[in-house]
């Protein structure tokens, strides 16, 4: 008999690990790897512009993964649904491991995971309604309604309209501002109706809690307050995460930034990536200050990513000569040598300046490069309207990033309002919206319906009975209504429910109202098939409503058009050509801005539209200047303190005058 040696085989250090570590090293420079290997505790990555912050956040999951953190103990914020999604692809296919269990997604994504866990402490169902930004606004007009029904007609007081009520209470609740300096930095002269509109405020938020519903701001306030005051929500929160990750960190307001610190509190690893020279966008409450208040955090480090792979090395030395002020101190390096200079350009008016633009576009297609490769920014849209006049004229084919979302167009918002019913039968201004489609109810007898169906559903009342009971009219007819819900109500699957929706009623509805029937009949089709890759409608909706961009618009499907943007929504794009139109004290800087002192957000909003350049730069301004430069402020036109042109030095640039 023969007999089987044995032998011992002992196995080295993890392979994959060892390869993720190689690969880390190999594929990041010197800045990255220290930011992403050496970063530990509290630790603020300043990103300059095109240094590789997505990279750096990427490699960081990856590297964490190889040292044994598991995708569920990771949480990352991002600012775009499109952002946590790349960034976990990118993880994935370094570190050849599935991320599904990981929390990933924009601030507001991740609270309401959070608050749908937790919804009973707050005294919310976890079928809660989410309010995008429209149905918020129906609430506060209603609110709004009720309480003028009750002033005296002696004692009216001018009220500000459902826009701007809506404006100052988002801006109180991501700021921590009480009422009276949310008032006086929307509109000072509402002061005097302070007292109504935090009656108003209380309406709205009773009418909320009443119909089991949050706006886009509870989601941020309520996950605040459920972590600060709930001390077993808190440390079972935290200490599900070993890492928050936070990218974007310049746009965060006070809300955001507590958040992440409750978050982080057991592990105290917090790991933000921003650049403040780059936080744009403190009219809805993001703090460029949190950059600065992080870095005074004890034991917190501090690592720069300043190597520029976007720019040329001309642009790149213009971008470190307009680095604001009120800065952490930075210089970024070059990695692309060749280039030509950037250009000042000169023109007489804007008419002129749109001539130059567009003659100048056509050089350049002619050199090689395409339509898409060219985007023209301006601080305001009103800034463009010349500039569209002569590309239309010349058939040249644009694209403007703005208009509606695909979520706030009304034949998507109907559609929506159904399928929150289904969900959440006491969502009273889901019901004010669909029975207002059908003929015969106006806003009376629609506000009647819904107040008597809500009512009745509190009651335990299904709420296609509760549509029988109502008292019968002759001028209402809710038959129609009753069989189409009462086929809804059976319905589980979301894409099941809008292509029911749209044969039984919606579709004939459409070719009723609109002359564009078809191609809003295609955009349900197009929902349709968003929702097919759903479990439940509830799932659906959250996604939907969460999601900050979902764009159907004809125009920016063309792959071979030039780009119109404000500087705000160009904000992490990039061009190989970029014209920067109307740089004019009045203009860039705005002179609203300029009156109130903000002139810091003017300086990081010129440096951002710089920074978007690849290859070719054109700064553009008007000799005429702008027709108002500062309504109602004694600085004039020839200040040069608001002229950003005068502060590039001569040698970093050319200059052109158009004839």
């Amino acid at each position: 008999m023969k007999l089987l040696s044995k032998k011992k085989y002992t196995l080295g250090e993890d392979i994959g690990v060892n390869r993720i570590k190689d690969i880390i090293k190999r594929e990041l420079d010197e800045e990255q790897y220290k930011a992403v290997v050496e970063s530990d505790g509290y630790s603020l990555i300043i990103a300059g512009p095109g240094s590789g912050k997505t990279r750096t956040v990427t490699y960081k999951i990856a590297y964490l993964i190889s040292n044994g953190i598991q995708p569920s103990e990771i949480a990352l914020m991002t600012f775009t649904r499109a952002a946590a999604r790349e960034m976990i692809e990118r993880a994935q296919n370094v570190c050849k491991n599935n991320l599904s269990g990981m929390t990933a997604g924009t601030f507001h994504h991740v609270c309401n995971l959070i608050l749908r866990r937790y919804a009973k402490e707050l005294g919310y169902e976890s079928n809660f309604t989410i309010l995008d930004s429209q149905d918020s606004l129906e609430l506060i007009r209603h609110a709004r309604n009720l309480l003028g029904s009750q002033i005296p007609k002696d004692e009216k007081v001018k009220l500000p309209s459902p826009n701007v009520l809506q404006k100052i209470i988002s801006y109180s609740c991501n700021t921590f501002s009480d009422l009276e300096e949310s008032i006086v930095k929307i509109n000072p002269k509402f002061l005097r109706a302070k007292d109504l509109i935090e009656k108003i405020w209380e309406i709205y938020s009773n009418e909320k809690r009443e119909q089991q519903a949050m706006d886009y701001d509870d989601l941020l306030v309520n996950t605040y307050q459920l972590l600060r005051t709930n001390s077993f929500v808190r440390e079972r929160e935290a200490s599900r995460y070993k890492w928050v990750l936070v990218d974007e960190f310049q746009d965060t307001n006070i809300v955001q930034f507590e958040i992440v610190k409750l978050l982080s509190s057991i592990h105290r690893n917090l790991f933000v990536v921003g650049d403040d020279s780059q936080s744009i966008y403190s009219f809805r409450g993001a703090r460029f200050e949190n950059v600065f208040d992080f870095s005074k955090i004890p034991d917190s480090k501090i690592f720069k990513l300043q190597t520029n792979y976007r720019s040329t090395k001309d642009i790149v030395e213009l971008v470190n000569s307009i680095i604001p002020s009120k800065s952490f101190e930075k210089k970024l390096k070059a990695v692309r040598r060749n280039g030509s200079k950037p250009v000042l350009v000169k023109t007489w008016d804007r008419l002129q300046e749109a001539g130059f633009v567009y003659q100048r576009i056509m050089e350049l297609v002619e050199k090689g490069y395409n339509y898409s490769d060219i985007a023209i920014l301006y601080r305001s849209h009103a800034h463009s309207l010349e500039l569209q006049m002569e590309l239309m004229r010349h058939n040249v084919d644009f694209k403007i990033f703005s208009g509606l979302k695909f979520t706030e167009t009304a034949h998507v918002k109907d559609i929506i309002a159904f399928l929150k019913i289904l969900v959440n039968p006491k969502d009273k201004i889901s019901w004010l919206r669909i029975l207002k489609l059908f003929p015969t109810i106006g806003k009376t007898y629609s506000s009647r319906i819904a107040d008597f169906v809500v009512n009745l559903v509190s009651e335990g009342i299904d709420p296609v009975e509760a549509l029988r009971r109502f008292p019968k009219n002759s001028r209402v007819e809710l038959d129609k209504i009753i069989d189409l819900l009462d086929m809804l109500y059976m319905i589980s699957d979301p894409a099941e429910a809008i292509n029911h929706l749209k044969e039984k009623f919606y579709d004939d509805y459409l070719s009723l109202e609109y002359p564009d029937y078809v191609e809003r009949q295609m955009d349900i089709e197009r929902l349709s098939e968003m929702a097919d890759v759903y479990r439940s409608i509830s799932s659906f909706l959250s996604e939907l409503l969460l999601s900050e961009r979902v764009d159907v618009d004809n125009r920016e499907s063309k792959s071979n058009s030039i780009t119109l943007t404000t500087v705000h929504q160009a904000k992490g794009l990039e061009w190989p050509v970029v014209f920067l139109i109307s740089v004019n004290p009045g203009d860039l800087p705005n002179y609203l801005a300029v009156n109130e002192g903000n002139i810091d957000e003017e300086e990081r909003i010129f440096y951002v539209a710089v920074t978007r350049a690849k290859d070719h730069l054109y700064i553009c301004k008007q000799r005429l200047g702008t027709s108002f430069p500062f309504r109602g402020n004694n600085i004039y036109i020839g200040n040069q303190r608001f002229d950003f042109t005068n502060r590039i030095p001569p040698e970093l640039i050319d200059e052109w005058e158009v004839e």
